[in-house]
């Protein structure tokens, strides 16, 4: 790991606008259709079971909770793929000279001012195993993350080029070097070395994400199972 303090004068212009930031295209198209084969492809033997059997007319439905049980499981995976699907769509950043605003459907919005921030850490690149996490990489410009932090080290906001761009982190760094932030600048970091130097910085699912997907199969090859058990083809 190697950091170095930021060393650069404020930028000039702490005039700058509101500036509003929100994914781009092709994290807006990839989230749709994310939300589409949790929904669909991979619980295609539930629908096809349900449909291809007109199950909608089986006595138990509704009045077995073990027969119920499959559907009862597609419709929260729906709605589930449906409500994370809408959370990256509709996500954006705002950033001014007195703070940060993040807003997005069925998330809290979260506010703070720059008095609030204690430090700042960019990450140029965080080593990861190569994974579906991987699988936007961002531009060779780009921080793989940029973490405001407050006084005691808890992670406020979490600036992604994937999700908000590399202008975004940009503008955070100019902001929070205006407003006297200390920002440490980090060249090359594992995870494990990140949540030593910053506990607070990486989520559970930043920290675990092939847990996450180990999880997220399990499920869904036990619904299917559930599935096959109870309804048959």
């Amino acid at each position: 790991m190697t950091s170095t303090p930021d060393t650069l004068p404020p930028a000039a212009g702490g005039d700058l606008p509101t500036r509003t930031y929100g994914p781009p295209a092709a994290v807006v198209i990839g989230a749709l259709i994310i939300g589409l084969v949790f929904a669909v492809v991979l619980e295609f033997l539930v629908i096809i079971s349900f449909v291809g059997q007109r199950l909608w007319r089986h006595p138990e439905l509704m009045h077995d909770a073990l027969f119920t049980l499959p559907l009862v499981l597609w419709v929260l995976v729906a709605v589930v793929s449906g409500v994370m699907a809408l959370r990256v769509v509709t996500l954006w950043l705002q950033l001014d000279e007195d703070g940060f605003e993040l807003r997005s459907l069925f998330r809290p919005t979260h506010r703070a001012r720059w008095t609030e921030v204690g430090s700042v850490i960019a990450v140029r690149d965080i080593a990861r195993d190569s994974g579906s996490a991987e699988a936007l990489d961002p531009p060779e410009t780009a921080y793989d993350g940029v973490y405001v932090l407050d006084h005691h080290g808890r992670r406020l906001l979490a600036v992604s080029s994937r999700f908000f761009g590399e202008r975004a982190q940009r503008m955070a760094l100019q902001r929070a070097r205006e407003a006297g932030i200390r920002i440490e600048h980090i060249d090359a970091i594992t995870p494990a070395e990140l949540r030593r130097e910053a506990p607070q910085a990486l989520t559970f699912v930043d920290r675990h994400p092939t847990l996450l997907l180990l999880a997220l199969l399990a499920f869904y090859i036990g619904h299917n199972v559930l599935t096959f058990a109870v309804w048959g083809l």
